[in-house]
Parts: C-alpha cells; sequence; structure tokens
C-alpha cells in the first residue's frame, strides 16, 4: 500500500516557497525602484523604462499576494499540526486518567494543553519559515550585488553572514536562561491563578487569600521579568543585524563611488548597490527572534514529550482482544477473585482479596467506610488501574482488552464528575452527541430532577456557571447521574453519585432511575445502605490491613519510656 503523502509537510513547504518569492519580490521591488528612479532623472525615452516600470508593478503587487498566500498556507498547515498533536496529548491525558495525573498540578496540565501545543507552532511559523526566506533572500541579493560590483557582492556577502551567526547567537544566549524559566513559570502562574479563582471563598473564609494573591502577583512579576530578558535579548541579536546592514550600505558606497569616478560602473547602478543589502536585511533581522522562538519551541515540545512518554498506569495490550464479553447482547457475567489494586504510588494495595461474582442485569451494592477501596474498585472496573487476582467480564480477564473498548460498555457516574461552564443540554450531551432534547429530558426525569428541571425558567438552555456553581452539590450529583444514564452503557459503575443527597432523596432518585437501569448491570457505590427493592443485595468492604513493619530502634526505646 503507497504511503501517504504528509500534507502538513507539504503546506509548510509550499509555505516557505511562498514565503521566498514575497521577500524576493521585495528585493526586486526595492533594485528595480532603484534603478528607475536613477535611469528617469537622465530624463531618457519613455519607453526606455517601460520594462522597469512594468517589473515595478508586478513586484509590488506579487509582494503582496504572495504575503497572503504565504501566511495563508503556512498558517492552515500549522493550525492542522496543532489539531492533531492537542489531540495527541489529550488522548494521551486520557489514558493517564485518573491515576497517572497527579503527577502534574492542573494548572501546569492546562498550561501544558493549551501554551505548549500552540508554542510548537511558532517553531515553524516564526522559526523555520523565516529562515528559509532568509537563506534564499540573501543568496539572491548577493548574487544581485556581485553582479553589479563584485567587491560589494563580498562585502554583503561577509555582513549577512556575520548577521545571520551573530544576530541569534546572542538572542539566543542572553535568553537562554529566560526561555527555560518561561514555560514552568507560565505553569506555576496558571496554577496559582486557578487556585485564587476557584478557592477564593475558602482562601477568604480562611483569611488567607492575600496570601494567595501575592503568590499568583509574584509569580506574573517573575514572568514578566523573564519575558522582559527575552525581549532585551532579542532586542540585542536586532542591533546586531543593523549593524552588519549599516556596514554592508557603507561597503556598498565605499567600493561603488570610487567604480563610478573611475568609469568601471554605470552611475544609474550606485542606487542599486547601496538599497539592495537593504532588502536583503530585511528577512535576517527576523532570525534573532526566529532563534527565540525556536528555543521556546523545544522547551514546549520537551514539556510534552514528558507527558508523551509517562508510563500509563494500565497499559493496553499490545494485541488486544475483541471486546464481545456477551456474545448473546446484554451486559457480561462479570467475576472477581482475590483482587487486589495499587495505585502507582502507593505502599500498599487500596484493595485486596475481594471476590464478587454479578450475573447480567443484577444490581449490587457495595458498602464500607472510607478508605476500604470503593472508588479504587470503581477505577478498576473502568479499566483505569492494573491489578492482581482475576477480574473477568465474559470469562475473560479485563486485562486483555483495550480499555477504550471498556469504557464503550462500562459507564462512570463519579462522585466528583465535573460540570463544565456551559448550558445544561451541552452538559449532557457530552454523553451523547446526538441526543435529542426530549431524551435529554428524559434522562433528568430519571436522575429525580424533574421538579428542578420543570421550575428552569431557560430549560436545557439555562448555564450552569463554572464548576456548576449555578445548582448545588446534590443537582450536580444528579446532573451527572443523568448524564451517565443518557450514555446508555451496558454496565454502570455510581460511585456515590448520593455524596451530598440525604437518604430518602437518595432512595427516590435510585427508584425513579430503576426504568434506565432495567436490563443492565449497575455497581452502585455508597455509603449508606440502600433498601430492599432498589437494589438485589449489598457487599460489604472492609479496609485492608497494613502489612506489618520493622520498627526502628529508636522507636521501640521511646515507646518503651513512654510505657
Amino acid at each position: 500500500m503507497p504511503k501517504r503523502p504528509n500534507t502538513i509537510a507539504l503546506r509548510l513547504g509550499l509555505g516557505a516557497v511562498l514565503g521566498s518569492l514575497a521577500q524576493l519580490s521585495a528585493l526586486g521591488l526595492l533594485a528595480v525602484s532603484a534603478y528607475l528612479i536613477s535611469r528617469a532623472w537622465e530624463q531618457p525615452p519613455i519607453l526606455y523604462l517601460m520594462v522597469a516600470i512594468t517589473s515595478v508593478r508586478a513586484f509590488g503587487i506579487g509582494r503582496g499576494v504572495l504575503r497572503y498566500a504565504e501566511r495563508l498556507v503556512s498558517h492552515d498547515a500549522a493550525f492542522r499540526g496543532l489539531e492533531r498533536l492537542r489531540v495527541a496529548v489529550w488522548r494521551k491525558l486520557v489514558r493517564l486518567a485518573p491515576a497517572g495525573l497527579p503527577v502534574w498540578r492542573s494548572g501546569d496540565l492546562q498550561a501544558r494543553l493549551v501554551d505548549d501545543v500552540d508554542g510548537t507552532g511558532d517553531r515553524w511559523l516564526r522559526g523555520a519559515l523565516p529562515l528559509a526566506a532568509a537563506v534564499i533572500t540573501a543568496a539572491a541579493a548577493v548574487v544581485i550585488q556581485a553582479a553589479i560590483l563584485p567587491a560589494a557582492g563580498a562585502i554583503l556577502a561577509a555582513a549577512l553572514l556575520a548577521a545571520a551567526l551573530a544576530g541569534p547567537a546572542l538572542a539566543s544566549w542572553s535568553a537562554r536562561y529566560a526561555l527555560r524559566a518561561t514555560a514552568a513559570e507560565r505553569g506555576d502562574l496558571t496554577e496559582n491563578v486557578r487556585a485564587c479563582l476557584h478557592g477564593r471563598e475558602e482562601l477568604v473564609a480562611a483569611g488567607t487569600d492575600a496570601v494567595a494573591l501575592e503568590r499568583a502577583l509574584a509569580g506574573d512579576e517573575r514572568l514578566r521579568r523573564a519575558h522582559a530578558r527575552i525581549a532585551w535579548s532579542a532586542g540585542l541579536g536586532q542591533a546586531a543585524g543593523l549593524l552588519a546592514m549599516a556596514a554592508a550600505v557603507t561597503g556598498a558606497l565605499w567600493t561603488g563611488i570610487p567604480a563610478v569616478a573611475a568609469g568601471t560602473l554605470d552611475g544609474v547602478l550606485l542606487a542599486c548597490l547601496a538599497l539592495v543589502p537593504l532588502a536583503a536585511f530585511e528577512p535576517v533581522l527576523a532570525l534573532p527572534a526566529a532563534a527565540q522562538q525556536t528555543a521556546a519551541a523545544k522547551e514546549s515540545g520537551r514539556r510534552l514529550v514528558e507527558i508523551t512518554r509517562e508510563s500509563e498506569p494500565r497499559p493496553d495490550p499490545d494485541e488486544p482482544m475483541d471486546f464481545e464479553p456477551n456474545p448473546l447482547g446484554g451486559p457480561p457475567f462479570i467475576e472477581i477473585k482475590r483482587l487486589s489494586v495499587t495505585w502507582p504510588g502507593a505502599d500498599r494495595p487500596a484493595l485486596e482479596g475481594f471476590d464478587l461474582k454479578i450475573q447480567p442485569g443484577e444490581r449490587v451494592a457495595v458498602m464500607g467506610p472510607s478508605g476500604s477501596g470503593k472508588s479504587t474498585l470503581a477505577a478498576a472496573l473502568m479499566g483505569f488501574l492494573p491489578y492482581e487476582g482475576s477480574l473477568r467480564f465474559g470469562g475473560v480477564e479485563l486485562a486483555e482488552y483495550d480499555g477504550d473498548d471498556v469504557r464503550r460498555t462500562v459507564g462512570l457516574c463519579s462522585q466528583d464528575a465535573h460540570v463544565f461552564d456551559t448550558t445544561l443540554a451541552e452538559n449532557l450531551r457530552l454523553a451523547r452527541t446526538s441526543a435529542t432534547d426530549d431524551e435529554l429530558v428524559r434522562a433528568l426525569r430519571w436522575a429525580g430532577l424533574r421538579d428542578w428541571f420543570d421550575g428552569l425558567e431557560l430549560g436545557l438552555q439555562t448555564p450552569l456557571g463554572e464548576h456548576g456553581r449555578a445548582v448545588s452539590g446534590g443537582e450536580r450529583g444528579r446532573i451527572a447521574l443523568a448524564r451517565c444514564l443518557l450514555a446508555d452503557r451496558e454496565v454502570l459503575v455510581l460511585d456515590e453519585f448520593d455524596a451530598h443527597l440525604d437518604a430518602a432523596t437518595a432512595e427516590r432518585v435510585l427508584r425513579t432511575a430503576a426504568a434506565a437501569l432495567e436490563g443492565k448491570t449497575a455497581v452502585i457505590i455508597t455509603h449508606r445502605p440502600l433498601p430492599d427493592g432498589v437494589v438485589d443485595r449489598t457487599v460489604h468492604l472492609r479496609p485492608p490491613v497494613p502489612a506489618p513493619r520493622d520498627a526502628p530502634l529508636s522507636s521501640l526505646l521511646d515507646l518503651a519510656q513512654r510505657g
């Protein structure tokens, strides 16, 4: 099968060609304009100037058209690449959730997903493409200058080489520490601002709002100083380029004027010698900023590579089995034997030696005190965590299946399910984008929100606010339950959805949701007993017993003295 061409690379290549042609048009415009003005001063017949006049028009129009086309093509390629990269990073984060994400703070993750992904696009738009245009334009300018006067061409080549090497080197050298610190400081600032905004009520109540605000302002000041250092460095590189350009113009006049006086150079071409370096240095002067953008993009790429290289808590098998736990359709038979699950970084299992068999369509309540492993069991059933022992769906170990296939059959309603800052309808359609309004309303009634929904003036278009601040904790949990029911999975894991509900409301919600749970397997994790008729049976979890450890001698002596 022939390999498909990389359309993004082709578009970037086309953008580089168009950008180079735009710069060459600028070079031709300045050179021909200088010749036209000088030649017109001699007042020749107008026909002698028609070629130059037409060329000026062509170069002037071509410069604008080519520049617009280059921006259109190159930005289109960059946005396509950013789309692929952002989706790839997002999918990796999904594979790491929830056990693998605590390695990073939420603000830092947000900075990586947004700022660092955007920063990688600058490596091409403001790094590679300007470099290609500068090289091609500089080479053409040297050829033109050498054709007019070889000595001036040599001076221009030396000045361009010095500017192309010294400017980016100075900019990168003086800003290397600032560039390295910027990405980390940006993540810290995002985290501090997020903490101030999301926890503002708690901070004010505890009297620590001033401390949190001062921390955010200090981070902003550090980021500002880093950006100022980068801007100062870019100016230093720009100054080196301007000095080289002044040297090239001076050298052209220094060699050109004696040549005109000696009669070896037509005086009309002297203006071309002086103005060609100006056009040649236009793309070269952008190289210091391009070098900095490239360095910043590399740092952003390094931070993204840290995510992609992070090992998944529960890696998928190399050759996963086709997920068909129940060939007859409907929910599968679930069999759990001696199940032990340990969270990444923990020194002992959160769930140990657990046994359970769940028949298709059975509703089982799982109870236990905090720390007994209820949420760990939910994460294991969702395929988020590795396990020891046996966890079989339809007689096949869950570890043999692809995690995404598992989650297409098993749905989770978590006690901390996120509610987005958008409308009620959009929050529900996260489960099924094709759901109609009638299906959304039915899901809300299944979740026991009929009276609440009937009292909404805007109905499904009601905004829920940031993190669902417009609704109570109980309503937020039932909205998450409605979203889970709307997804229509064969197996539903309800992880303490009733954490903010009283016992009577929780029982009423489960009885209301019985129609949606009909024919499905439901594992209902709760902290309170559920009455008969709501679940088929109840299973109790006990916290795992920590393994005994050898106490240090100092601790034994201390205990002896206290005894």
